[in-house]
């Protein structure tokens, strides 16, 4: 599946869709996967509300507008961001493809990039054990 392939009739089956979309084929990232999918039915109290069809249509529509490309001057705001950033991306994910870590990283001033191999767009979920990791090294830091 790719992002373009990505459409509210998914949101039919959600665990079919968070497989497709933030799990890549392989059998480690499928049992993340599986593993991310049980962890998440053991919060049973304070869940959201299911999202509905128009809210996901909108999310959808409104993910692949930021995904455009901009004309002119695509870019020109990041530098102005001075906030140090953890960027924490998958290497296979086909909800925000991984080169736009990529110009992130370059583009922000203070910005760290965390590539998770055989991931996509669930790559912390996939990596927990190691993302917890980076993450507290990069707050302590």
């Amino acid at each position: 599946m790719t992002f373009t392939e990505l459409s509210t009739d998914l949101l039919v089956d959600p665990v079919a869709l968070l497989m497709s979309a933030f799990f890549t084929p392989s059998e480690a990232s499928k049992a993340a996967g599986q593993v991310y999918i049980e962890r998440l039915k053991l919060r049973v109290a304070d869940r959201d509300a299911p999202v509905s069809m128009k809210a996901a249509g909108a999310q959808l529509e409104a993910i692949r507008e930021w995904g455009s490309i901009p004309s002119t001057d695509r870019y020109a705001m990041l530098p102005r961001i001075y906030q140090r950033t953890l960027i924490v991306h998958g290497s296979k994910d086909i909800v925000v493809m991984p080169i736009n870590a990529f110009l992130l990283a370059q583009h922000l001033p203070d910005a760290q990039l965390v590539m998770y191999p055989d991931a996509s767009h669930g790559a912390q979920s996939q990596h927990a054990d190691v993302f917890l990791q980076h993450a507290r090294i990069f707050l302590n830091g």
